[in-house]
């Protein structure tokens, strides 16, 4: 059974969008998933296809941790 999910997540600019979809496009996805990343604007869309459940919930946990060390990074970057 193939399993899907969309995430979106929202930027205060589609330059930052843009610079995430960059950043987590190395993070790929395993030998039972696949991603696609691209932006909406100020929005960062990533779809993931995964042959089951499980690869499907790794991957999107993996995207996700990406996603908040990216966003603490930026936020670090930001208060300097």
């Amino acid at each position: 059974m193939r399993a899907k999910c969309r995430m979106e997540a929202g930027f205060p600019d589609a330059a930052a969008a843009k610079a995430a979809e960059k950043a987590l496009a190395h993070e790929g996805a395993g030998g039972r998933s696949s991603a696609k990343l691209e932006t909406d604007g100020k929005t960062l869309v990533i779809s993931i296809e995964a042959q089951d459940v499980v690869a499907l919930r790794a991957a999107a946990n993996a995207y996700l941790r990406a996603l908040a060390v990216f966003e603490g990074a930026e936020r670090g970057a930001n208060d300097e």
